[in-house]
């Protein structure tokens, strides 16, 4: 998550750096596409609540402070997507601080609003945060890395039987008969026929 932060807090200052101290007021980047163009907002991401520039600077250090906090119960990939939301909130935080303004630099063709580097990591941010949440986040699970491991004592990977139980309990062990007999124990503690319960 840091390192994530970093960058993305790195990355965009220094882009915003450059276009301010290069007084670039409009370039071409893919004709008819994508054009870098100066302009500012006091709003949050992608000009939003422009009217309500104090009450955007409190909800960026609500949701800093609270991503900060919580971000160790999310997963790898989670956390790594907090700290690009957390960089971008924050390069757009200290635009404020600085000018009392967001620099924006960003203009793409079909898009109605300029946006800046801070934006797009806090839109990818948390896309990566909505992708783990409806498919799972299956390669930060330890069942998906080691697959489903059994508890010691227990018989199948399946929920836990009652026979699961008494083999935890040392006196259980007395009554050990070979195979055939945890079988004959096991049906008889699921109410079947142990002789037919192999076929």
């Amino acid at each position: 998550m840091i390192l994530a932060l970093v960058i993305v807090l790195l990355l965009d200052q220094l882009t915003k750096a450059i276009i301010v101290e290069a007084r670039i007021f409009r370039l071409t980047l893919i004709p008819g596409f994508l054009w870098l163009e100066k302009a500012s907002n006091s709003g949050i991401a992608f000009g939003m609540l422009s009217s309500y520039s104090n009450q955007v600077t409190i909800i960026d250090v609500v949701v800093i402070v609270f991503l900060a906090i919580f971000y160790r119960r999310f997963s790898t990939t989670q956390k790594v997507a907090i700290g690009m939301i957390i960089g971008g909130a924050l390069g757009n935080l200290v635009d404020r601080i600085r000018f009392g303004r967001v620099v924006d630099f960003i203009r793409m063709r079909y898009y109605p609003a300029i946006f800046n580097i801070a934006d797009t990591f806090i839109v990818i941010g948390g896309i990566l945060i909505a992708i783990t949440y409806l498919w799972g986040d299956r390669f930060d699970s330890e069942s998906y890395r080691e697959g489903e491991r059994m508890e010691i004592g227990q018989i199948s990977p399946r929920k836990a039987s009652k026979l699961d139980i008494e083999i935890d309990d040392p006196e259980s062990y007395k009554g050990w008969q070979g195979v055939g007999g945890w079988l004959e124990q096991e049906a008889k503690l699921q109410g079947q026929d142990w002789r037919n319960s192999g076929n």
